[in-house]
C-alpha cells in the first residue's frame, strides 16, 4: 500500500468515526440539563376547590415542567386540610395549599414539620359573614344563633369580627357545626348568620333570597386599609425544602406566576375559570357547585408573583400568624403559646 493509500485510508476511517460519534451525541441526552427541563419530581394535595383546581390546570397545560419540575397531583376531594395536613404529616403531599388558620394551627405541633412558602391568594371576600332579613349590624347579632366550624378559618374569621364590633362568643348563641351542616340549618331558619363555605356563599342566598352580606374580613382593615386576616397560603414539607429547593421554586414561579396570571388576565380569564369548572367536575362537583366555583373565583384575590413576594417578607403577614397563633392559645385550643417565628421560608421566592 502506498502512503497516499494508507493516508486516504485513515481520513476515510477517522471520518467515519466522527460521523458515528455525532450520530450518537444526538442520540444521548445531555449530561447538562437544558433550560426548563424536569430534574425533580414533587406532590401537590389538592382540595375541591377553585385554588387547588388552578393548580391541575396549570399541570395539564405544561407550566409546571416547563418552570422545571414534575407535580404528582393528589386528589383530597374529600377530607379536605385536615386529611392533608394528616398525609403531610406521613411525607406526602410535599406541597399544599390551605388556608392560614388550618396552617397555623398545625404549625403549632412539632409533627407538622413544614414551612410556609408563598401567600397565593385571600379569599376574604368569598367568606362574608351572612344573615336572615332584620339583622342589619353586627351588634344585631347579640343572643342570636351563629355558627361556624368548631376552629378554623371561619371560626377566627367570626372571632375577629366580633372583636371589631367590641363583642365576642359570649355575646351571640353560638352553635359550632360543620360546614354542610351549618348551611342547611341557616337556609331551614335555624340560624340567624354564618360563615359558611366560598361556594355556599354562592349558593345560600339563591336558597334564601332575603339573605344578605353583614360583614366580611375586609372591613377589619380601617383606616389602615386591606388587612391581612386569613389568607391562604402555599406549604412545604421541610424535607422537601431541603432537598429539592430548585424544585420547589419553579412549583411557585408557575402556580404563583404562570398560572395565577392566566386568571387575571382577562384574553385568559374565561378559558381558565372553565377548565378549573372541568376539574371540578371530575371530581364530583354538582351543576350547582360548578356555578358556585366561577362566582367564588372571582370573589377570591389572586396576587401576582410580585405580590405575593412582597407580601410573604412583610412584617403585617409575619404579625398576622403570630396573632393566630396567640389567638388559639388563648382560647384553649392550644395548651402552649406556639413559636412561628421560623413558620415563613421566603428565600424560595428570592
Amino acid at each position: 500500500m502506498t502512503a497516499q493509500q494508507h493516508s486516504r485510508r485513515t481520513g476515510n476511517w477517522r471520518h467515519a468515526v466522527a460521523t458515528a460519534l455525532v450520530a450518537l451525541l444526538a442520540l444521548t441526552p445531555s449530561l447538562a440539563p437544558a433550560a426548563g427541563t424536569p430534574q425533580d419530581t414533587v406532590s401537590f394535595g389538592v382540595l375541591r376547590a377553585p385554588t387547588g383546581a388552578l393548580a391541575v390546570v396549570a399541570n395539564e397545560k405544561g407550566w409546571f415542567e416547563k418552570a422545571g419540575v414534575k407535580v404528582k397531583m393528589i386528589s383530597f376531594a374529600e377530607g379536605g386540610g385536615p386529611a392533608i395536613i394528616q398525609a403531610m404529616g406521613g411525607g406526602e403531599p410535599d406541597i399544599a395549599l390551605l388556608n392560614l388558620a388550618t396552617a397555623v394551627l398545625a404549625l403549632s405541633k412539632a409533627s407538622f414539620d413544614v414551612q410556609i412558602i408563598a401567600v397565593p391568594d385571600d379569599p376574604v371576600l368569598a367568606l362574608p359573614l351572612l344573615a336572615r332579613a332584620g339583622i342589619n349590624s353586627v351588634k344585631d347579632l347579640k343572643g342570636k344563633m351563629v355558627s361556624t366550624p368548631p376552629n378554623g378559618g371561619q371560626y377566627y374569621l367570626l372571632a375577629q369580627i366580633l372583636h371589631a364590633n367590641g363583642m365576642d362568643f359570649k355575646d351571640i348563641d353560638f352553635r359550632p357545626m360543620p360546614i354542610g351542616q351549618a348551611q342547611a340549618a341557616f337556609v331551614a331558619g335555624r340560624l340567624d348568620a354564618v360563615i359558611s363555605s366560598a361556594n355556599g356563599t354562592v349558593l345560600i342566598p339563591k336558597a334564601a333570597p332575603t339573605t344578605h352580606v353583614l360583614a366580611t374580613g375586609q372591613d377589619l382593615g380601617g383606616s389602615k386599609g386591606d388587612p391581612v386576616v386569613n389568607p391562604d397560603v402555599l406549604v412545604a414539607t421541610r424535607k422537601i425544602i431541603e432537598t429539592h429547593p430548585d424544585a420547589v421554586k419553579a412549583f411557585i414561579k408557575a402556580y404563583q406566576g404562570t398560572a395565577v396570571a392566566a386568571l387575571q388576565d382577562p384574553s385568559t380569564r374565561k378559558q381558565t375559570t372553565e377548565e378549573i369548572q372541568q376539574y371540578m367536575k371530575s371530581v364530583g362537583a354538582g351543576t350547582q357547585e360548578l356555578d358556585a366555583a366561577t362566582k367564588s373565583t372571582d370573589a377570591i384575590k389572586f396576587y401576582s408573583y410580585d405580590e405575593a413576594k412582597k407580601l410573604l417578607g412583610s412584617e403585617k403577614f409575619r404579625k398576622a400568624i403570630q396573632d393566630q397563633g396567640d389567638y388559639w392559645f388563648e382560647a384553649g385550643v392550644l395548651k402552649s403559646k406556639p413559636d412561628l417565628s421560623k413558620a415563613i421560608n421566603s428565600s424560595l421566592m428570592d
